[in-house]
């Protein structure tokens, strides 16, 4: 068995949920690491998709889109706003909503992210075959199609 770095538990002794483990764990290492290169929170990562590709979206909007938890978007959201990605403002007929717009600071912070996402991709994809990348994506499609099945 191979050593992880991530100390993700599973059953032991299965090399393809390792690998899958261990994959994962290491890309989403180094997005983190180029997102702090350009000054971004990890966390923005989950709230920037949504906000680019729609005009206005309210807190709870992208609760359900990110499946994140309320404090966690109002955090985010907060941390965001300082810095000038996002604007928020109040429902003028229904105060208690907010909704969400992104700034232009934080349409070009999403050009960013995007760029070390993709640099992510090509480390990892690097020396693979096009056989090997449909193989490996027929196989991981099985396991998550099994995964939402039981999950249903």
């Amino acid at each position: 068995m191979r050593s992880t770095n991530n100390n993700t538990l599973t059953a032991g002794g299965n090399a393809p949920i390792e690998s899958v483990n261990e994959a994962s764990f290491l890309f989403g290492e180094m997005v983190r690491r180029e997102m702090e290169k350009i000054g971004m929170r990890c966390s923005y990562r989950h709230v920037l998709k949504p906000l680019v590709e729609n005009a206005s979206l309210t807190q709870l909007e992208l609760v359900k889109i990110t499946n994140l938890k309320a404090p966690t978007i109002s955090i985010t959201l907060r941390n965001m706003e300082r810095e000038g990605i996002v604007k928020r403002e109040k429902n003028d007929s229904d105060r208690r909503e907010t909704h969400v717009a992104i700034t232009d600071k934080g349409k070009k912070m999403y050009t960013k992210l995007l760029a070390a996402i993709e640099k992510a991709e090509q480390v990892m994809l690097k020396g693979l075959s096009e056989k090997e990348l449909k193989s490996v994506a027929a196989a991981l499609d099985k396991m998550s199609a099994n995964l939402r099945a039981e999950m249903k």
